[in-house]
């Protein structure tokens, strides 16, 4: 089993309703990263809540900063099946990350109008 990370805009007026406005590139990272996201970023999230992405993202990148500075420490939580681990993780946050800011910003998914503190996450 995996997410289905999705970004999204709440519908002004009614109560629960966002509008998914786009996916990073690795979107559907297995359920067996949740160790290693869960402690990287700090984060005991809920699968299918929506979160602020302007909370999200700073979390995303401490997440990465940490798997790529001390990726011995999250190696208790890799997988025994072999199904995910801190490489599949790390490509994940960083999938997240560079949806928001990639390396050409010409090439960016989603409109550049919508504030980030109006648009929202969920796994």
């Amino acid at each position: 089993m995996s997410y289905d990370i999705r970004f999204g805009v709440k519908v002004e007026g009614a109560k629960d309703v966002y509008v998914n406005i786009g996916r990073p590139e690795y979107d559907s990272p297995t359920y067996n990263n949740r160790d290693i996201f869960v402690n990287c970023m700090r984060w005991d999230y809920e699968q299918g809540k929506w979160y602020p992405m302007d909370e999200v993202l700073p979390k995303v990148k401490d997440g990465m900063n940490e798997l790529i500075s001390n990726p011995h420490l999250y190696k208790q939580y890799e997988p025994d099946n072999g199904w995910g681990g801190i490489e599949s993780a790390l490509q994940c946050l960083k999938s997240i990350y560079d949806w928001f800011y990639p390396e050409n910003p010409w090439e960016r998914e989603w409109d550049e109008d919508i504030p980030l503190n109006c648009m929202y996450f969920r796994w």
